[in-house]
């Protein structure tokens, strides 16, 4: 078994001037409707949460072996487990290369401080690729 990790970082000032300037057409292109759902409508109180998501989003690409297949932002979803825990839902593109890899399970840690929003993500691989899975 393998252990890959990923890990990000986001200013959440960013993510709220984006958010401002280009609106809609920001949050559509990188978020899925649970995402926006889960954080609200408002710039102010949205941006922070949406931060964690980019972040997390930008951890699991650090993870999958996206060489030749860059999977769109919102065929990586975070979701809220009926505890509350952050978890990581892969889609289309996405879920392929995470398959091709072996990886079975990610888990997700989400923080918020000074500003930024951090995330890392672990994902165990259960047996290793063969060229015929590529």
């Amino acid at each position: 078994m393998q252990i890959l990790v990923g890990t990000d970082v986001q200013p959440i000032e960013e993510v709220e001037t984006s958010m401002r300037r280009f609106g809609v057409r920001y949050t559509r292109r990188l978020f899925t409707d649970i995402e926006l759902e889960s954080c609200g409508e408002n710039p102010l109180t949205a941006a922070s949460g949406l931060a964690g998501r980019f972040a997390a989003k930008e951890a699991v690409l650090k993870i999958l072996d996206s060489q030749d297949t860059v999977p769109s932002w919102r065929s990586i979803e975070v979701q809220r487990a009926k505890g509350g825990r952050p978890e990581i839902v892969l889609r289309g593109e996405a879920a392929e290369l995470a398959r091709r890899q072996g990886i079975r399970e990610m888990s997700l840690s989400l923080s918020h401080g000074g500003g930024v929003a951090f995330a890392t993500v672990v994902a165990r691989v259960a047996r290793r690729p063969s060229r015929t899975d590529r």
